[in-house]
């Protein structure tokens, strides 16, 4: 099984579902025993798709605090799932 170490180094590629299906599994069977994994995978994911959803228009300022929001857990959308 992947240590905590591997998790936070693949997650990117496991978001972004670059991983084969044995190495896939690994990391979802971490994630069903570790809560800081978790964590960090959906902050993660919370940070891209903030990234995603930014308007080049909207302020800096404004932009930061919705991702402190979402970051937090506090921002009014449905948990994360991956």
């Amino acid at each position: 099984m992947l240590n905590c170490r591997e998790i936070t180094e693949n997650a990117d590629r496991y978001l972004d579902k670059e991983m084969g299906f044995l190495e896939r599994l690994q990391m979802r069977l971490h994630l069903m025993m570790c809560r800081h994994c978790t964590r960090y995978v959906e902050q993660l994911k919370a940070t891209i798709a903030m990234l995603r959803d930014l308007r080049l228009e909207q302020p800096a300022e404004e932009s930061r605090e919705r991702l402190v929001e979402v970051l937090r857990g506090d921002g009014g959308r449905p948990p994360l799932r991956y």
